[in-house]
């Protein structure tokens, strides 16, 4: 297509379409993102630095399995990594461009706040949809 340019950053073969495999798989990605336990794990992570399960069920007021489970989740995709120090795991973030995304995530909300609480297609018209 003429007058397409690539955006800094993204490969410029990345193709587009529902069916494209690398595509889903970034859509996969953001789904890290898109439940408010996962994204409390992150944020906790990123103020506090490591911190054992149960400082996390703690802190979130959340079921252990539920928090191991969402770690597990964090872990093996690699937004948290796991320092094992005998019988107890410390997690923290994996990568500094964890935080980044979350960074952006915010200010892109802040502006479009009410758009988004209202948007029916992301989640239903109150906002509570996680």
């Amino acid at each position: 297509m003429q007058g397409m340019t690539n955006p800094p950053g993204l490969p410029a073969d990345l193709q587009v379409g529902r069916e494209n495999a690398e595509l889903c798989l970034l859509a996969r990605f953001f789904n890290g993102f898109s439940n408010s336990t996962r994204l409390s794990i992150l944020l906790l992570l990123a103020r506090r630095g490591e911190m054992r399960v149960g400082e996390l069920v703690s802190e979130l007021g959340a079921p252990q399995p539920r928090v191991s489970d969402h770690l597990r989740c964090l872990s093996w995709c690699g937004y948290v990594k796991v320092r094992r120090s005998g019988r107890n795991a410390y997690y923290s973030l994996a990568d500094e461009r964890v935080l980044e995304v979350l960074r952006l995530g915010w200010e892109l909300l802040q502006e479009n706040m009410e758009r988004v609480r209202s948007c029916e297609r992301m989640g239903g018209g109150d906002g509570r949809r996680h």
